[in-house]
C-alpha cells in the first residue's frame, strides 16, 4: 500500500529504496512551501498574529473548555452559567486532544500546519490523478494549501481534496486500507454541519450514478457509510436537540429571525466568492477558465478548416484533452449545483418555509459551499491539463490559442497566489517579525496575557475566593479572554445556548438595546454574541487602553446580579459607574507596559459592604 501511494505522489520504488521521479520535485517543493508559511508564527509564538474572528473568540475557546471537561458530565460549569456541552460543539472533535495541555497557540499552530500539508498533498494527488501531470498538481496544490482557512476547522476544508482522492481510489478498488483510514480520520477531524453534509450529499449522488451505470459500489459505499456513522456518533446530542428528541432545553435559535436574500445575488456570491470562512479566492481562476473554452473552440474551428482542405479526413482532438475537459465540466457543474442549492435556501421566496421549520430551518445550508473551493481549484487544474494537451496535439491556430490560454491561466494563478500570501496571517506575521511594533492585535493581546492574571490574583487576594466561586462578565474585552484564564463567565459566544439564558441576559442589556437599533437587531434576531454591548461603541468588542471611556453606559445591574454576577471586567473606565450601582475596586487599571488592554474591575454598590474584602 505504502509503495503504491508513493508512486501516486510521483516517486518510483526500486530495489527497496525510493528514487525521485519527475513529480517528486513538485511534491517536495510544495511541502516545503506549506511548512514555511507557519514558520513566522512559530518564531513569534504567542506574540504572533492569528485571525480572531470566529476563531479565538469562539472555536478555540470551545476546544479549550471541552478539553478541561473532556470526561466530566454533560455540562461546562464555567461557560455561560453552566451550559450544556452542545453549546460549544467542536468543528474537529479529535483535535480536542491537542488542547489537553492548555496550550492554545501550540494546538492552533499544529492544526494550521497539518491542515495546509494535507490540503496541498490532497489537491496535488487529485490534480495529478485527473490530469496526469505533476506540475499541474503542484501548482493547484500550492494554491489550495495557501487558502487562509482557519485552523480551528480542522480538515473540514483543507482535507476535502484528499477525501475525494480516496473516494476515486475506492471506486477503482485501490489503496483500500489507507482510504478507509483517512475517511474515518476526516470524519473525526471535520464538522458535519460545515462541510460534512455537502460531502455526504455529493457522495450519495456519486453512488447513485455508479448504480445507474451498474458499476460496483461496495468499497465506496462502505466508506460513505463509515463517514456517516462517525458524524452521527459525534453529533448525537446536537441532532437530538435539533429534532426535539429527549428533554433538551430550548435553544436561543428559537428566536432567530431568518432574513431572505435576492436569489441572483446569492447565486453570484456563492459562485464567485463563496461563504464566510469558506472563500475560495477563485474569481480569477474561474474567469481564466473561459480561455480554455475559447481555445478549444478555436481548435475545433481550425481542425474543421483543415478537414475541409483534406476532403473530410480531419483530425480529432486527443483523448487526453477530451478527458480533461470532461473532468473540468464535472467539477464546474458540481460547484454550480452547490451554489444554486445554497441560493435557493437563502432566497427570500423560501424564508416563510424556513421559519415554519423552526430550529431545522435555522440550519445554514449555504455551508455546503465549503466544498466548492476544492471543486473550483480542481476544475482549474483540469483546464490547465486540457490546454497543455491541446498545445501538444494541435498545430497552427489551435496551438497558438492553447499557448495564449496557458499564459492567461498562469497569470491568474500567479495573481491568486500573491493575493493569498498578502491577504492572510502569513504577511502579518512576516511584518511583525520585521517590525515588533506592528499594530495588528496579536494572540497575546487578544487574550490579555499578563493582564488577566493580575485581575485573578487581585480578586483572590481581596476576597479569598477561587475562580469557581464567583462569576464575571466582560465589557469592551471579548469574554473569550476571561475563559482563556479560567474565569467562570455569564457571557460568551455560542450558536446553541439556552433560550432562558438569552432572555435573562436581555434584561441586563435592555437599557443599551433601547438606545441602538443595530444592537437590538444583533441580539434579538441573532443572539450568538451574548455580550455586554454598548451603544457608545456598537460592534466593537475589543477596546484598546487609554483611548476611550464610557460616558453614559447603562445596564440593569439588578438583573445581572440575579444571574449570579459578582464582577464586571471592563476594558474602559465607566464614567457614570456610581449612577449604575457599580463600584470601582481598584483605581488604576490592570495592565502591562505593552498590553493592548487596561482592565478595570467593578463590583456592585449594594453588595460591596458584604464582600469579604481584606
Amino acid at each position: 500500500m505504502a509503495r503504491g501511494i508513493w508512486e501516486s505522489m510521483g516517486m518510483r520504488v526500486a530495489g527497496g529504496r525510493t528514487k525521485d521521479r519527475h513529480g517528486s520535485i513538485w511534491l517536495w517543493a510544495g511541502i516545503c512551501m506549506m511548512v514555511l508559511t507557519v514558520v513566522p508564527g512559530m518564531i513569534l509564538g504567542e506574540d504572533g498574529i492569528i485571525t480572531y474572528h470566529d476563531q479565538l473568540d469562539s472555536e478555540a475557546i470551545g476546544y479549550l473548555l471541552q478539553a478541561r471537561h473532556l470526561f466530566s458530565g454533560d455540562k461546562i460549569p464555567e461557560f455561560m452559567g453552566g451550559s450544556l456541552k452542545t453549546a460549544i460543539t467542536m468543528p474537529a472533535p479529535i483535535c480536542v486532544l491537542l488542547f489537553l495541555g492548555g496550550n492554545v497557540w501550540g494546538a492552533l499552530t499544529v492544526m494550521q500546519l497539518v491542515g495546509r500539508l494535507i490540503g496541498f498533498v490532497g489537491m496535488y494527488l487529485l490534480s495529478k490523478e485527473l490530469t496526469g501531470h505533476a506540475w499541474i498538481g503542484g501548482l493547484a496544490g500550492a494554491l489550495y494549501g495557501l487558502l487562509p482557512y482557519l485552523p480551528v476547522y480542522g480538515l473540514s476544508q483543507y482535507g476535502i481534496g484528499l477525501l475525494v482522492w480516496c473516494a476515486l481510489q475506492l471506486r477503482k478498488g485501490k489503496y483500500k486500507a489507507f482510504s478507509y483510514g483517512y475517511t474515518i480520520l476526516f470524519g473525526l477531524a471535520s464538522s458535519l454541519v460545515l462541510s460534512g453534509a455537502g460531502l455526504l450529499g455529493l457522495g450519495g449522488l456519486m453512488l447513485l450514478w455508479d448504480l445507474c451505470r451498474k458499476r460496483k459500489v461496495g468499497y465506496f459505499l462502505w466508506a460513505w457509510l463509515a463517514l456517516l456513522c462517525v458524524y452521527m456518533a459525534e453529533n448525537f446530542q446536537l441532532l437530538a436537540q435539533v429534532l426535539g428528541l429527549g428533554q433538551q432545553p430550548a435553544s436561543h435559535k428559537a428566536e432567530l429571525v431568518i432574513h431572505g436574500d435576492s436569489f441572483w445575488e446569492a447565486l453570484r456570491r456563492g459562485t464567485f466568492v463563496g461563504v464566510q470562512n469558506g472563500e475560495g479566492y477563485h474569481e480569477l481562476l474561474l474567469l481564466a477558465m473561459l480561455a480554455v473554452v475559447l481555445a478549444v473552440l478555436l481548435a475545433f474551428w481550425a481542425q474543421g478548416r483543415r478537414s475541409q482542405g483534406k476532403h473530410g479526413s480531419g483530425e480529432s482532438l486527443s483523448p487526453a484533452l477530451v478527458l480533461d475537459l470532461k473532468y473540468m465540466g464535472i467539477c464546474l457543474g458540481c460547484g454550480l449545483l452547490l451554489a444554486l442549492l445554497s441560493a435557493l435556501w437563502d432566497c427570500s421566496a423560501l424564508v416563510g418555509l424556513r421559519r415554519a421549520l423552526g430550529t431545522v430551518g435555522a440550519f445554514q445550508a449555504d455551508r455546503i459551499l465549503w466544498v466548492a473551493p476544492c471543486l473550483w481549484h480542481l476544475a482549474f487544474a483540469c483546464g490547465l491539463g486540457a490546454l497543455w494537451e491541446q498545445q501538444k496535439s494541435c498545430a497552427g491556430l489551435g496551438r497558438l490559442a492553447a499557448n495564449g490560454g496557458l499564459l492567461l491561466m498562469g497569470v491568474a494563478a500567479g495573481a491568486t497566489g500573491v493575493r493569498l500570501l498578502l491577504g492572510g496571517d502569513i504577511k502579518s506575521n512576516v511584518q511583525k517579525l520585521r517590525d515588533p511594533q506592528y499594530g495588528m492585535m496579536s494572540f497575546s493581546d487578544y487574550y490579555a496575557i499578563g493582564v488577566l492574571e493580575q485581575v485573578r490574583d487581585f480578586l483572590e487576594e481581596q476576597t479569598g475566593m477561587r475562580q469557581e466561586e464567583y462569576r464575571v462578565v466582560s465589557l469592551g474585552i471579548d469574554p473569550a479572554a476571561a475563559y482563556y484564564h479560567g474565569f467562570y463567565c455569564l457571557d460568551g459566544y455560542s450558536n446553541n445556548y439556552s433560550l432562558a439564558h438569552k432572555q435573562a441576559f436581555r434584561e441586563v442589556l435592555r437599557p443599551e438595546l433601547e438606545k441602538s437599533e443595530y444592537l437590538r437587531v444583533l441580539f434579538d434576531e441573532w443572539g450568538n454574541r451574548c455580550y455586554l454591548f454598548s451603544s457608545e461603541c456598537p460592534g466593537y468588542y475589543t477596546i484598546e487602553k487609554h483611548g476611550f471611556f464610557f460616558q453614559d453606559y447603562q445596564l440593569n445591574a439588578a438583573a445581572l446580579q440575579d444571574m449570579g454576577c459578582d464582577w464586571i471586567l471592563s476594558a474602559a473606565y465607566i464614567g457614570n459607574a456610581e449612577s449604575q450601582g457599580l463600584v470601582l475596586m481598584n483605581e488604576a487599571p490592570f495592565e502591562t507596559k505593552d498590553s493592548y488592554y487596561g482592565i478595570y474591575v467593578y463590583g456592585f454598590a449594594d453588595r460591596s459592604g458584604k464582600m469579604s474584602l481584606k
